[in-house]
Parts: structure tokens; C-alpha cells; sequence
């Protein structure tokens, strides 16, 4: 009973996945990738959405209202679309909100 107790004591240690080393404000690591991939999968959806809604209608929407949808990213800000030709790219600021940074990301 004793080797449990103390195995339990030294898991936390035994186990860091460097959760309460992070700033604050930024995420650990494995939920900034989850969010990062999340992020790609929505702006791959949105992206159909949006040349959908074109095909359908014969327009382009004007924003994410146009659609009923929200267009928030993983990170609490808004999606931007971009219009080339027939083909929409969606763009994220990313994880630290702002756009033209490194961590910027790109749907197709």
C-alpha cells in the first residue's frame, strides 16, 4: 500500500506534459496543435461553403452572415475569405490573433 502512495505522489512528476509551465495566456502545446488542426478542418469546410453559396446563388456572400454561420476561429477571432477567380481561400490569424505573422494559417 505504501509503494502506491508513493508512486501516486511521484506521477504527476513522473508524468510533466509541461501543463503548468506554459505563460500564461498561451495555450500547452497539444491544444494549440488540436486548435491549429481544427482551425484547417474549418477553413477547408468553410471554404466549400462559401464556392457553394456561389454556385447556388450566383453570387459571392459577403460575409459570414450571408451564410448563417459563424466564422470564428479555435481562438475567438473572425475568419477572413478571399475571393480568386471561382475558388475562396479562408485565412486565420492564428494563435495569437493577429494577421501577418508567423502563425498565420491558410485554407485552401
Amino acid at each position: 500500500m505504501r509503494r502506491l502512495l508513493l508512486a501516486l505522489l511521484f506521477l504527476p512528476a513522473a508524468c510533466d506534459l509541461g501543463l503548468g509551465t506554459q505563460p500564461k495566456g498561451k495555450a500547452p502545446p497539444v491544444v494549440e496543435d488540436a486548435q491549429i488542426f481544427r482551425a484547417q478542418l474549418e477553413m477547408k469546410t468553410l471554404a466549400a461553403e462559401v464556392e457553394q453559396n456561389h454556385a447556388l446563388r450566383g453570387e459571392w456572400p459577403a460575409d459570414w452572415r450571408a451564410l448563417k454561420r459563424s466564422g470564428m476561429d479555435p481562438w475567438g477571432n473572425e475568419y477572413v475569405f478571399e475571393i480568386d477567380g471561382e475558388k475562396a481561400s479562408v485565412f486565420s490569424a492564428g494563435p495569437d490573433g493577429e494577421f501577418g505573422t508567423d502563425d498565420d494559417l491558410q485554407g485552401p
